[in-house]
């Protein structure tokens, strides 16, 4: 009889035993190769964007983030990743944002990049997370990153005291389902304290390194492959690089794509989240504001990580669709007042290097849908990406950063004096 049991659960506690050894075991497994490096650069997997193990590889090969969120994943042919393709940039993108992901989820983020010290990144802005909430909790429980958190806190006696008790309390702010150690140790660096020897300890040995094990083992499993996409978006380009003639021919596939609404929206957009309900947008936007939001403090928190890894950053700030604008009855000065406000916190402190796509003379075709760039705005972009693409490792002389506390105060979040 017992032999029959061990027959049966014999190879299944064999597995379990195992898989707890490859986990809890010291040793890191890596798996990560060229091949999944180039996978996941375009992947847009949310598990790349929770993870290190990727990530940190592709920084020692030719690759810069460009960090963002749901405008990534309109790969049209003027896609950077495209673009780059086609074109033999000298350095590749790599994507990481995902529908949802604001400035809290990417502060973590960089904050798990330990190989982006005096390297350059690529930071697109959307106005639309400056609303007066900020990031809806949900969105930011979804995109926490057990890895990444452990790293912070096991990293919370270094870098910005002011940064990290910001960071600490934003997230139990958002998120109250922590387990009990990382609540505990989160709330010690909220109060200006070191983590305790126990809760170093147990985060760094026992938490971190399974979830390192985790990452190397599983962390580009069936990843999300979109590589027959870009291809076939980069079979309608032209050989040779003129930007005039991709500018027409931009155009031509703009209007060829949006021929169903006089909004200049991409016809699939259209027809999936917009035909049916399209007389409630009528005048729908009338008191946006964009001005008011804790936003501004967690984009703040992200500064900081660049300042502290030397990071050499282009800063992009989305357009929005002109004509969806006019539609919803946004306020004129809703996106002029919010994009005079980062630029401030931007230009203040040194972070210089700002591509504004908020005010082109000719704003036709620069958003595929509302609010994301598409079309003329990926050209437009990859103009300044080009260049900047020459070359991963930062000027020294572009990192000179002057970071200043008040924009981590509330005071700052709601100021419309700048």
């Amino acid at each position: 009889m017992k032999k029959k049991l061990w027959m049966i659960f014999g190879p299944v506690i064999v597995a379990i035993v195992a898989l707890l050894i490859l986990l809890w075991t010291p040793i890191h497994f890596k798996t990560v190769t060229p091949k999944k490096i180039d996978q996941a650069s375009t992947s847009l997997d949310v598990r790349v964007l929770k993870g290190e193990s990727v990530k940190n590889a592709a920084e020692k090969e030719n690759y810069i983030p460009i960090i963002g969120s749901s405008e990534l994943s309109r790969m049209d042919p003027f896609h950077p990743s495209s673009m780059a393709q086609k074109y033999h940039w000298k350095n590749k993108p790599f994507l990481l944002g995902n529908p949802g992901t604001a400035s809290l989820t990417q502060t973590l983020n960089v904050s798990g990049m330990s190989k982006l010290k005096n390297q350059k990144a690529v930071v697109i802005i959307s106005p639309q997370w400056f609303t007066k909430k900020g990031v809806p909790s949900d969105a930011f429980k979804y995109f926490l990153s057990p890895l990444q958190l452990t790293g912070f806190i096991v990293n919370s006696n270094h870098g910005d005291k002011k940064m990290n008790k910001y960071i600490a309390s934003r997230v139990l702010d958002l998120d109250d389902s922590l387990g009990t150690v990382e609540t505990d140790a989160l709330n010690r660096i909220a109060a200006g304290k070191y983590i305790t020897s126990y809760q170093r300890f147990y985060i760094s040995n026992l938490k971190r390194s399974s979830l390192e094990n985790q990452d190397d083992l599983f962390g580009t499993i069936s990843l999300n492959d979109h590589q027959k996409t870009i291809d076939k978006a980069v079979s309608k380009l032209p050989s040779d690089y003129n930007y005039k003639d991709l500018d027409k021919l931009a155009v031509k596939m703009a209007k060829h794509h949006s021929r169903e609404n006089d909004l200049q929206i991409g016809d699939s957009y259209y027809k999936k989240q917009l035909y049916r309900r399209i007389h409630r947008y009528k005048n729908a936007h009338r008191h946006v504001d964009y001005k008011h939001s804790p936003e501004y403090n967690d984009f703040q928190a992200m500064l900081y990580l660049f300042n502290q890894n030397h990071t050499e950053v282009m800063f992009v700030i989305q357009p929005v669709n002109p004509k969806w604008i006019k539609y919803t009855g946004m306020p004129k000065n809703a996106l002029s007042d919010f994009d005079a406000k980062i630029t401030y916190q931007l230009k203040s402190q040194g972070f210089n290097n700002i591509v504004d796509l908020t005010h082109e003379k000719n704003p036709n075709y620069i958003a595929e849908d509302t609010i994301h760039m598409g079309w003329r705005g990926w050209l437009i972009l990859d103009k300044h990406l080009e260049p900047y693409f020459k070359d991963k490792k930062a000027d020294p002389n572009k990192t000179k950063y002057q970071m200043n506390d008040y924009f981590l105060t509330e005071k700052w979040a709601n100021n419309t004096k700048f």
